[in-house]
């Protein structure tokens, strides 16, 4: 599957400030630079977070942003749906048609392209921020320094 670098660096915003949930707001260049992400970009996104409601901009020299809500009321799925660009649902939708003389081989295909976006979608809807952190931090802490992790991209 491929996700725009809107939907990956938002992501990663919305994570760091998950993990550092209830301990204040982080500005724009803090999150770019512990991600590696431009700053510039990353100020769009977080401003599309922030008109959707999932995160709050707070003024002043210690000013940056914070989640709007709890970690664990925020659903991957409901971030996803703000981050990714329409166009991309539509092409996936068109993609899995088939016409009425379709023989069983495009007819499985679109069953396994069909099952696989539901299958997404409803992991998605089951996964919250706070899973994600939650998650990290206990891989991190059962991971002996230099070891891999049990899963791969």
């Amino acid at each position: 599957m491929k996700f725009s670098t809107r939907t990956l660096y938002g992501l990663q915003a919305v994570i760091v400030l998950a993990a550092r949930y209830g301990e204040g707001s982080l500005a724009v260049s803090q999150i770019a630079k512990r991600q590696g992400l431009s700053v510039a970009y990353l100020e769009q996104i977080l401003n599309a977070l922030k008109k959707r409601g999932f995160v709050k901009s707070v003024r002043g020299p210690q000013g940056g942003y914070v989640l709007s809500r709890k970690p664990s009321e925020t659903t991957l799925k409901t971030l996803f749906e703000v981050l990714e660009p329409p166009r991309a649902s539509a092409e996936a939708a068109s993609a899995g048609k088939v016409t009425d003389g379709a023989d069983e081989v495009a007819i499985a295909n679109m069953l396994f392209w069909s099952r696989l976006r539901r299958s997404v979608e409803e992991g998605l809807g089951r996964t919250t921020l706070k899973d994600l952190v939650d998650e990290a931090r206990r891989l991190k802490k059962s991971r002996p320094h230099g070891t891999s992790y049990p899963f791969h991209i």
